[in-house]
């Protein structure tokens, strides 16, 4: 497993798009970011309101909330990009336990994923908490919910890596697989949040994959604007869990059933 670990990570590393990927993903949670705070501070209709670690929380869970899209991708592209290149043979040939090679795969994706939470949350709290301070307002930084939220959400971005990789072992087309999440992330499930919310049930949205995650990171923009109550971050994590077991166990079936030839 130690091998076969060095060599997914290798394959990850030497390339540029694990790290253009963690660009983009910073640069649009700190732009964003940036933009909200200088609305809630100057906008008199904005409804957000930055008198308690509870409202700032949202601003700090803006990674989980617009930008998981990206360790979901990530983690896609681990598996999809060997059956895009070919590579899949001799990887499979040098390795034939396939449970092996899937077990690396995922670990990669979630220790990679990993990175990307620790680096965009903390950038993007960086700079929320530093326009807050700069302001006179208190960034609540060492309140107990703000930095549970923070480790939350650090912790519901490196799931989604690994949900990417279970995703690209069920998909293996990397061009299906990429506009499919987009697809769903973007369009879909927000669109059935906010169905739900209006019609008088909007705790269901908190069962899609999407929804568990803004819920165990303690609550997003986009759960304010849908009037969701995010007091159950365990019920979160518990439901992205299942997700993740889930779609993990039926990909590592798929896996094992693709020919090497």
């Amino acid at each position: 497993m130690k091998v076969q670990l060095g060599s997914e990570l290798t394959k990850i590393t030497s390339t540029r798009l694990w790290w253009l990927l963690l660009l983009a993903m910073c640069a649009l949670t700190t732009g964003f970011g940036t933009f909200l705070v200088y609305a809630a501070l100057h906008a008199p209709a904005s409804p957000l309101r930055l008198d308690s670690p509870d409202k700032i929380v949202l601003l700090y869970n803006l990674p989980v909330g617009i930008a998981y899209v990206f360790p979901l991708a990530l983690g896609v592209i681990v598996v999809t990009q060997e059956y895009n290149s070919r590579t899949i043979v001799p990887t499979l040939l040098g390795e034939p336990r396939r449970h092996l090679v899937l077990g690396a795969k995922l670990l990669t994706g979630s220790g990679v994923a990993f990175v990307y939470g620790v680096v965009s949350v903390g950038l993007s709290a960086a700079v929320t908490a530093g326009m807050l301070s700069a302001q006179g307002i208190d960034p609540h930084l060492a309140d107990s919910r703000v930095v549970g939220a923070l480790l939350g959400s650090v912790a519901v971005l490196t799931l989604w890596g690994t949900i990417g990789v279970a995703i690209g072992a069920l998909v293996r087309n990397q061009v299906v697989a990429i506009v499919g999440i987009l697809l769903i992330t973007r369009f879909l499930e927000p669109m059935a949040r906010m169905g739900a919310a209006r019609a008088g049930y909007p705790q269901l949205g908190s069962y899609l994959p999407g929804g568990a995650g803004d819920a165990a990171s303690g609550g997003t923009v986009i759960d304010a604007a849908a009037g969701i109550d995010t007091s159950s971050p365990l019920l979160g994590f518990l439901v992205l869990g299942v997700y993740t077991v889930v779609l993990a166990v039926l990909g590592q079936v798929r896996f094992n059933r693709y020919e090497a030839s």
